[in-house]
């Protein structure tokens, strides 16, 4: 009964999230929205051909940037929908730049109707991320259940709750981010239909991530690296599961050069900086960290616009690190050399990245392109650990829900304070005199709904963790 109460409450709180924002308001969406109208080809009222290959028709109210983005004091009623004419756009996945996947799979949801449409993708989505971590669980041997859900309870606020319901391209990264790896690995760990099931959702996790975007299509490839140095060794039995492996890879590695996004490996982002001094690679190498506090709060929502207290990124980093911390209680070689691994990435990806961008932290490399690797380093470094939900835990575990709980809570109030009223007027009831709202029913329930079923899935999680007992040490 936990284990069905928990995905139900989850999905209602990301819904919560989902709709707490007006259309537009995710990062970059002036592009994304563009290229989801125009996944499924050129079609009539949604995309339409200019005569120019690099623009499209679409409807006007996702050209450009949204009238309220990078303003925290605009609030969501300067955004209008009513307008039925189309415009054109250069800002569209016509070349393409992302893997097709995400938008042709959004792209059946698009209808002239923007606002409904934009409604229905992130529940959508919300949805597909619940759905599909909780067949992972269920599929999974039960010593490593727990690893495919407790890795997103700890990092998934508040940047996770806002990107997954979203029309952001990141939303399907991150559920491959933390999916991937668990699936594979407990496909080794098991036989018969359960395998064949896992390898199957490794798979599908592996398409997701990839045709998403081309960073979650490397991540893919570090998943599956991880795994075999977890479980590498010759056994016959196994080749199955290294066979799925090679080609996960493959298809990781076909959609990372699908589009040109694949390029920003080599050369780059696109910047207008000069070369940067030797003193500003090491001030990068030393201020990325400031990225892994930005996943937690410590930068703004939205388009860096909704800036978050900073007991937000405080508590919640917290958390990251007991979560973490305990993993660290119970290591072993391989498991080990898979967490430093994952953590070399977890530094040097965007390190590498500005380098390549002649960019300093702060621009152009934001924290949502490394949360699906924060995900994956908790996950590892909590397999093996024989008390997560043992008496010894419990203290740890019900405080870290404490903080999670009044985090969600305060970002999901900042959240709806922001789009109704815009951040230069507070109140103390979410919606309060709103501005804007999605119609004339009161804001503040979905606050307090939002905030009730993310803490009743935690609390589910929790009571269903202690009585499956504890897990199984990893083997040495």
């Amino acid at each position: 009964m936990l284990w069905v109460l928990a995905p139900v409450l989850a999905f209602v709180a990301l819904v919560c999230w989902g709709i707490s924002s007006p259309v537009g308001s995710s990062p970059d969406d002036d592009f994304h929205l563009p290229s989801i109208w125009c996944g499924l080809g050129d079609r009539g009222g949604l995309c339409e051909p200019t005569g120019d290959p690099d623009t499209r028709l679409v409807p006007a109210s996702i050209v450009g940037e949204a009238c309220f983005a990078r303003d925290s004091t605009e609030s969501g009623a300067c955004w209008d929908a009513g307008s039925s004419e189309l415009a054109e756009t250069d800002r569209v996945n016509t070349e393409p730049l992302y893997p097709p996947l995400f938008y042709g799979a959004m792209s059946v949801f698009a209808s002239e109707d923007v606002v409904a449409s934009v409604l229905v993708m992130r529940i959508v989505n919300s949805a597909l991320f619940v759905g599909f971590v909780t067949a992972v669980a269920w599929a999974l041997p039960a010593a490593v259940r727990r690893t495919a859900v407790v890795p997103f309870v700890v990092t998934v606020v508040p940047l996770g709750m806002f990107i997954v319901p979203s029309t952001n391209a990141s939303s399907w990264a991150l559920l491959s981010g933390g999916t991937l790896w668990v699936a594979l690995f407990g496909a080794t760990k098991t036989r018969g239909r359960r395998r064949w099931t896992l390898l199957g959702l490794a798979i599908v996790a592996a398409l997701l991530g990839a045709g998403a975007r081309a960073d979650a299509a490397a991540y893919g490839v570090l998943a599956v690296m991880v795994v075999v140095i977890l479980t590498a060794r010759r056994r016959r039995e196994l080749v199955p599961v290294y066979a799925v492996a090679a080609a996960i890879v493959a298809i990781c590695v076909v959609f990372f050069f699908w589009g040109r996004q694949s390029a920003a490996a080599t050369s780059g982002l696109p910047t207008d900086g000069g070369t940067l001094t030797a003193w500003q690679h090491v001030d990068n190498l030393l201020e990325n960290p400031s990225l892994w506090t930005g996943m937690f709060g410590g930068w703004g929502l939205g388009w860096f616009d909704t800036p978050l207290p900073a007991s937000v990124s405080v508590l919640v980093f917290a958390v990251f690190v007991m979560a973490a911390a305990l993993g660290l209680r119970v290591l072993t070689l391989r498991k080990t050399l898979a967490a430093l691994l994952v953590f070399a990435a977890l530094w040097l990806v965007p390190f590498v990245l500005l380098w390549q961008s002649r960019a300093l932290v702060g621009t152009h490399v934001q924290p949502r392109y490394i949360l699906p690797l924060a995900v994956l380093l908790v996950g590892v470094l909590l397999l093996g650990v024989r008390d997560v939900g043992g008496r010894a835990a419990r203290g740890p575990a019900l405080t870290g829900i404490a903080m999670l709980v009044f985090a969600n809570a305060v970002a999901l109030h900042v959240e709806l304070n922001r789009y109704t009223l815009g951040l230069d007027r507070k109140t103390f009831v979410p919606g309060k005199d709103a501005e804007w709202w999605w119609s004339s029913s009161p804001v503040w329930p979905v606050w307090a709904i939002g905030v009730l079923a993310f803490a009743g899935a935690l609390v589910a999680l929790y009571l269903a963790t202690v009585t499956r007992g504890r897990e199984r040490a990893l083997p040495r």
